[in-house]
């Protein structure tokens, strides 16, 4: 991510909090691109976080596919409202 990301886009999107403090920490205060967790477009999940699968095996994986799922049927679907 660089400073100009934020003006390229008008939607970036974190996997986890930790990203996204660090991304709301390298937006410039004049960019008007939303900055949000991923998860947020699935709260049926209860989760907020994207978790790193790297170290569960593939349990973890499936997790992970099956929240990016999610989050992205509501992503789309927030897309298509707004449009």
């Amino acid at each position: 991510m660089t400073q100009g990301d934020f003006e390229r886009f008008d939607l970036i999107l974190a996997m986890d909090r930790e990203n996204l403090r660090e991304l709301q920490a390298l937006k410039p205060r004049d960019s008007h691109a939303l900055v949000k967790l991923f998860l947020e477009y699935a709260p049926q999940t209860k989760v907020r976080d994207v978790p790193d699968p790297y170290y569960g095996g593939d349990r973890h994986f499936e997790q992970v596919l099956d929240l990016t799922a999610a989050a992205s049927r509501g992503l789309l679907a927030a897309l298509k409202e707004g449009a």
